[in-house]
């Protein structure tokens, strides 16, 4: 089996970025070229390539918590010793 590498278009709104098949993030089903572009660019992290400004194109409700930062969260909050709530 031939496993070409494929650039694809970024799915971020106004991302001029190109994904590579074994280097994407996935978010919903997109590839995406970072993490940042995934999360939709939450506080405004920029996208990595220094000729793309798209985080400048999402607006502010648009933006998502990523879910490293929601799962960081959730351990912080409920401890394993906690019982479960009936």
């Amino acid at each position: 089996m031939n496993h070409a590498t494929t650039n694809l278009p970024c799915a971020c709104p106004d991302c001029s970025c190109h994904v590579a098949e074994d280097t994407r993030y996935q978010r919903d089903g997109k590839a995406y070229c970072s993490q940042a572009c995934a999360d939709l660019h939450p506080a405004g992290q920029p996208c990595p390539s220094d000729t793309c400004h798209c985080e400048r194109g999402v607006a502010l409700e648009e933006r998502s918590i990523s879910d490293s930062k929601l799962d960081e969260a959730v351990e912080e909050t409920f401890p394993a010793s906690d019982p479960i709530s009936p």
